[in-house]
């Protein structure tokens, strides 16, 4: 579902060109008068359709580096390209733009608004970026069917299980068809059955719309579904090729 107003261009660069580049990307916050480097120098780049753990020690800076790639917070220093686009040199409201036509986020904690049925979670998205709640309403019905929810589509958040609010977090993530997903170990809070699941829903997503799919995790079987791991220590991508691939030994 595309908004006709939008402004921003959203359309996959070609073949050859990633959907997603960070270069030399840092992240520094003071702490009164000592500066905390979270990232140092990262370089990352994601292609059309390709699904990318992000993997690293808690306090690596995994979930800094996913806020950058995703626009939620600028870096220190560095450039980040979203589907070729400059993100660095746009205003705040055309990067929200971008990012409201481009990203699909999914949290560890589902950040559902409490009010709202299943129904309009899912719908939200679309809803703000100026889609009636008329033609929000069927598609929004059809992601939660896929994800098994169907049943569930007046339910608010308080009447749905763990693996129920996630799975419309992930319905809404994905409700305005979205290029790139990121996802912030979105099974963690899960018994391993239901994140498996979950984690198997998301990768058909990619698959059947060709989107680009990156996850930070500490689920080492969750990674290893990926087409590339990438290992994120003190801020630095370890071993890394010039794409922000890892580097694995040779058996």
């Amino acid at each position: 579902m595309r908004d006709n107003s939008q402004t921003v261009a959203a359309t996959l660069p070609n073949d050859s060109s990633p959907i997603l580049e960070a270069r030399d990307v840092t992240k520094s916050f003071q702490q009164g008068r000592r500066t905390i480097d979270v990232l140092r120098g990262v370089d990352i780049a994601v292609h059309p359709g390709e699904f990318v753990a992000v993997v690293g020690p808690s306090g690596a800076g995994k979930s800094t580096l996913l806020h950058i790639l995703g626009t939620l917070e600028r870096p220190t220093s560095g450039t980040l390209k979203l589907l070729n686009h400059d993100v660095a040199s746009m205003s705040g409201p055309k990067r929200a733009e971008l990012r409201r036509g481009t990203i699909g986020f999914v949290f560890q904690f589902h950040h559902l608004l409490p009010a709202f049925t299943a129904l309009e979670n899912v719908m939200m998205p679309a809803r703000v970026r100026g889609v009636s709640a008329q033609d929000a309403s069927a598609p929004a019905q059809e992601l939660l069917d896929s994800l098994g929810l169907g049943h569930r589509l007046e339910n608010k958040p308080a009447e749905l299980s763990g693996g129920e609010q996630q799975r419309v977090a992930v319905a809404r993530a994905l409700m305005n068809d979205p290029k790139l997903i990121l996802a912030d170990e979105p099974t963690g809070n899960l018994d391993r059955p239901t994140g498996r699941k979950l984690e198997t829903d998301l990768i058909n997503f990619v698959q059947q719309r060709g989107s680009s799919i990156v996850v930070v995790t500490h689920n080492e079987d969750w990674a290893e579904r990926a087409d590339r791991v990438v290992r994120l220590v003190d801020g630095r991508i370890e071993d890394a090729r010039p794409d922000g691939s890892e580097i694995l030994p040779t058996p």
